[in-house]
């Protein structure tokens, strides 16, 4: 079946605008000016990319805008059709800002964004937050699940406790002891992931005109949290050890802050691990003024070489540190089991927020969980983890060294999942050459989604060295850096 003349696009190889933008606006042309009548159905991706020239993705990309912003469906086995209602949505308003132009998104359009191009075949990652599928434990999980279902029946596919599971809480406070945290079951929360504990947290603890401190850049997850919230935030400046002390000091005499949130163990997005010296002067400065401390500490069991510091809630000399961890970023994501060490004071309120929200992990999940970890699987998993870890951080090394411009800098993390990339300043920014590699598909989380507002840097971007095996990561960075030079012009 050949392609109507309609679609003879004269495409600008040359020019500034992306090709899929150009396919996108020459279609909504169309349809707007009555060519493509309602339930007019559009050439399959692959014809129209051999007839225009150019890469399927590219043609795929376009459908998926104009999916996206309600000019056709887009069904798989049925093909796209030109929607009903395209003309008269044009007529009275501009369609929607495009969730592909990254500087449009917010932290919430991100996520979203994120984890539906992971999903995708065509489209080589290195964006989203989340661990390796390859190296998930499929089958010594399958076991634990299976060893829950035939001893406890049906009984564990009911509601289990608010506060966890009781194993899983002795589980994890084994755990926390190896970090030289010492706690009871009684002070501990189990819940929906670690992000839920975050917002738990925030939600619970802060109130309106409160200052609370943040690390800059942060985990984007948490500026979406408290924008809009009535809560001022004020951004202490990092460095290759973390947040500088004297900053905080500052702004602790200017704002007498509530709260400060950081992740002292290889930060997202950076990869940064405080030395122990600076995690010692930290606490001590919190204990003297009374300041809070948020530590998210998800990164903690992903080290690639030593262990790292103790947690701050380990060096506290005080009982101010909320402490927050989970199992996603290591373990199981689909799970969605975090949890939060509560100080004695804040334990009452948090636990009865905790019960009104209901945001407890399955009570299935969390026993066959505590089975995995009693069972010592967890540690074998780890040093599997790690040593491909090494591995893939050693592949985009490489990688980055052998393509991308001279200029671009990046760090060598000792953990975690995230390199944080910086490209030359003379050229094009992250967003710019996000919208390319897209084309080329590939993609990676633009820099300003982790700076609050006002303080972006637009060259810096965040890959997860992780997700994939060398090869491929070898030609994402490739894909990428002739992004970067379609970008440039």
């Amino acid at each position: 079946m050949s392609v109507p003349t309609l679609f003879d696009i004269s495409l600008d190889r040359h020019g500034e605008s992306p090709l899929y933008q150009q396919i996108k606006r020459h279609i909504i042309t169309l349809i707007e000016d009555g060519a493509l009548p309602p339930l007019t159905r559009l050439p399959a991706t692959r014809q129209l990319a051999r007839h225009l020239g150019v890469n399927r993705i590219t043609v795929v990309t376009a459908y998926a805008e104009l999916n996206a912003e309600d000019y056709i469906s887009s069904q798989v086995g049925r093909g796209s059709f030109v929607l009903d209602r395209a003309a008269q949505r044009s007529a009275q308003s501009p369609p929607p800002p495009s969730l592909r132009d990254p500087a449009d998104w917010s932290a919430h359009q991100f996520n979203r964004e994120m984890m539906r191009l992971a999903r995708r075949a065509d489209i080589l990652s290195f964006a989203p937050g989340m661990p390796a599928t390859d190296l998930l434990p499929v089958e010594a999980y399958r076991r634990a699940l299976n060893q829950v279902l035939r001893a406890a029946g049906s009984q564990v596919l009911q509601y289990g406790p608010v506060e966890g599971d009781p194993a899983l809480l002795q589980a994890i406070t084994a755990e926390l002891r190896r970090f030289e945290i010492q706690a009871r079951p009684q002070r501990l929360l189990v819940t929906s992931g670690a992000e839920q504990a975050l917002a738990l947290v925030l939600r619970t603890i802060l109130r309106r005109g409160d200052h609370v401190l943040l690390e800059n850049p942060t985990y984007l997850h948490v500026i979406d949290l408290l924008a809009s919230s009535g809560i001022v935030v004020h951004l202490v400046r990092s460095d290759a050890g973390g947040i500088c002390l004297d900053h905080v000091a500052r702004l602790i005499q200017m704002h007498r802050p509530r709260l400060l949130y950081l992740t002292p163990t290889f930060q997202n997005p950076t990869g940064v691990c405080m030395p122990l010296a600076r995690r010692q002067q930290l606490v001590e400065l919190a204990a003297r003024h009374n300041l809070l401390i948020l530590e998210d500490d998800v990164y903690r069991h992903l080290w690639l070489g030593t262990p790292p510091p103790p947690p701050l809630r380990a060096l506290s000399p005080a009982d101010n540190v909320i402490y927050v961890n989970g199992y996603s970023k290591c373990l199981l994501p689909g799970a969605r089991i975090g949890y939060l060490l509560a100080p004695t004071a804040l334990y009452a309120n948090l636990s009865a927020a905790h019960q009104t929200l209901d945001i407890a992990a399955g009570e299935l999940q969390q026993r066959a969980l505590a089975t995995y970890l009693h069972e010592g699987q967890f540690a074998r998993h780890l040093q599997h983890v790690r040593a491909a870890h090494r591995q893939r951080l050693q592949a985009m090394n490489e990688a980055l060294l052998a393509h991308m411009p001279a200029d671009t800098k990046w760090s060598l993390p000792t953990g975690g999942v995230f390199t944080w990339v910086q490209l030359p300043s003379t050229g094009p920014s992250a967003t710019t050459v996000y919208v390319h590699a897209l084309e080329l598909g590939v993609t990676f989380a633009p820099g300003h989604l982790f700076y609050a507002a006002g303080s972006s840097d637009s060259h810096h971007l965040r890959l997860n060295f992780a997700l994939h095996p060398p090869a491929a990561i070898h030609d994402g960075i490739r894909r990428l850096a002739r992004a970067w030079a379609n970008a440039r012009g």
